[in-house]
């Protein structure tokens, strides 16, 4: 966690990684500053998924086929807003982010993530979140 980040010094007096990780599904309701659990944090975002002009992606799709991603952009960018600039010229811009090189570990990152969400990090987050990986895209069911 960023150092300057507002919960950095209460997540870094916590014993190990399963009592961080359980404290960032179900939130801290006993603080001053806000801090509320995974379903509250995503809840204020997740009218945008049932809007066409919203174009839904992850994170992990610009770093997995992170040309195909950037075209997707690209043309739903296109269909509502015309533009004069040749699409090869556009698509050529796009490709080339100063914030390539942070994007791998990232995602490694995540995949570790992945295999230390034990069954009861899994049930917490149902019980919290309940279909909130599904909304999102990343899981088809609840058997994950």
């Amino acid at each position: 966690m960023e150092a300057r980040h507002v919960h950095h010094d209460y997540y870094a007096s916590l014993p190990d990684f399963d009592s961080r990780l359980k404290v960032s599904i179900l939130g801290r309701l006993e603080l001053d500053i806000e801090f509320p659990n995974i379903a509250e944090r995503f809840a204020p975002y997740l009218g945008w998924l049932d809007h066409p002009e919203v174009m839904k992606i992850h994170f992990e799709d610009l770093v997995n086929d992170r040309a195909a991603t950037l075209n997707r952009i690209i043309d739903h960018f296109l269909a509502r807003v015309p533009l004069t600039t040749p699409r090869k010229r556009f698509s050529i811009r796009l490709s080339r982010p100063s914030t390539q090189a942070n994007l791998r570990p990232s995602v490694q990152a995540n995949r570790r993530m992945e295999k230390r969400f034990t069954s009861e990090h899994k049930k917490i987050f149902k019980d919290v979140a309940g279909d909130l990986l599904i909304r999102l895209g990343y899981e088809k069911d609840n058997n994950w």
